[in-house]
């Protein structure tokens, strides 16, 4: 049994023209890789165009790396970045965030499907969702402060909410606009995303980030490159005690979802049923994600007063649409196939 293992690895994987290249960046390169090559592959398998996968990657890659710099952004620091509009350019600085990586995709496959199908976009619906979300958004805070009682430091999470709401609306006007098309997509892409997502949490594991609290557990890390180790508990750090790495339970979890998708894919039916894949992966990724989120150290100081009043953290707010949208993906699936069969 180990007593905790010391994690003193070089995130530097090395350096050119005065530029480190870390790992994290190489990981991602090869979780977005793999992810093309799996779900390119999926696309062969059913016989469909090739035009239309480099048309699919071309839109996830890019909508992918804006909604993951912007989720960053928005939803965790958006005091500073509108206060600093050219710090969001800055995506080599770090700062990418999983949901709004999510939400970036969805989008960039209704594009995709928009092309594709040679529908119009339908910008006055586009609108007045985006609208209404902001709006929903805004008022889900108000009524957050009203139940809670929170203090007035938490008027930045206003603007959290009502860019969460905006963006969660953009999204739902736009899949509504090419619903089976863009479901469909979903199914395959999810399954490679599935891999991708866990060599990005490799990435972080690289990086010394995203990790627990202090943990008994012989597996511990010692995370000793990361200054917040050794910071006092009180102050948000781990005492220098060995922590949970979590990055390492997403990853594993991620790899057993992408397993569980290419099952479902190559040797049930569940292919033919649009939206179940898709659900059940939904469910898988952002419900782990739910409870991993209870072991981790808090990641913004914001997050501290939020855990404080309601329990939960942003990483578990912004997980809540995904699960609610994965069951009613599952619902809609299989109520479908029973009145297929009827």
């Amino acid at each position: 049994m180990l007593a905790y293992i010391t994690w003193d690895v070089n995130p530097e994987l090395f350096n050119f023209l005065g530029r480190e290249v870390r790992w994290y960046g190489l990981l991602w390169a090869i979780g977005i890789l793999l992810t093309s090559i799996v779900v390119n592959r999926m696309y062969k398998y059913e016989k469909l165009p090739e035009k239309w996968f480099d048309s699919l990657f071309m839109h996830v890659l890019i909508c992918l790396i804006i909604g993951a710099r912007l989720g960053h952004c928005l939803f965790y620091d958006p005091a500073y970045y509108l206060s600093n509009p050219i710090e969001l350019l800055k995506i080599w600085e770090g700062g990418l965030a999983s949901h709004g990586g999510a939400i970036g995709m969805t989008i960039g496959v209704c594009l995709y499907s928009l092309k594709v199908t040679g529908k119009k976009m339908n910008w006055k619906n586009l609108g007045l969702s985006s609208l209404i979300g902001a709006a929903a958004g805004a008022a889900c805070y108000f009524i957050y402060k009203l139940v809670t009682g929170a203090e007035s430091a938490l008027d930045l999470l206003l603007y959290q909410f009502t860019f969460m709401g905006l963006f969660i609306g953009i999204c739902v006007s736009m899949v509504h606009m090419t619903y089976e098309m863009s479901i469909r997509t979903l199914d395959r892409l999810v399954v490679g995303v599935a891999i991708g997502a866990t060599f990005i949490r490799l990435g972080n594991l690289m990086n010394s980030e995203v990790y627990g609290g202090p943990t008994t557990m012989p597996w511990g890390f010692n995370f000793v490159r990361d200054r917040m180790w050794s910071a006092p508990i009180e102050m948000g750090g781990s005492g220098s005690l060995p922590c949970h790495p979590t990055q390492i339970y997403e990853a594993l979890i991620y790899f057993i979802i992408f397993g569980l998708g290419l099952y479902l894919f190559y040797k049930t039916s569940a292919r033919e049923k649009t939206g179940l894949i898709l659900g059940i992966s939904l469910i898988g990724i952002f419900l782990s994600r739910f409870f991993i989120e209870f072991l981790k150290n808090v990641q913004e100081p914001f997050e501290v007063q939020m855990i404080a009043t309601i329990g939960i953290n942003m990483g578990q707010l912004l997980s809540l649409p995904f699960v609610i949208w994965g069951i009613y993906l599952i619902y809609d699936a299989l109520k479908k196939k029973k009145q297929t069969k009827q």
